[in-house]
């Protein structure tokens, strides 16, 4: 891991929340360590993709049930 500047490289050092608080983590220390900033970026999109990925999915059922009640709703 490097501590020099520049930190926008990707072997930089940065601090990762292992529980992010938009996801209802605490700030402390005590829930952070230290990650290389490619590897904390890449957690990131993946939880941001997770996320995205189970919005489409609610939609897509949410979209089904409205199909099926207006079927049942026509007979």
């Amino acid at each position: 891991m490097d501590f020099e500047e520049p930190a926008g490289r990707p072997e930089a050092a940065t601090i990762e929340h292992l529980v992010d608080s938009t996801f209802g983590g605490i700030r402390s220390s005590k829930h952070r360590r230290l990650a290389h900033a490619a590897c904390n970026h890449a957690r990131n999109e993946f939880r941001m993709q997770a996320e995205r990925q189970f919005k489409q999915w609610i939609a897509q059922r949410q979209a089904s049930a409205k199909t099926l009640n207006n079927k049942k709703t026509d007979v």
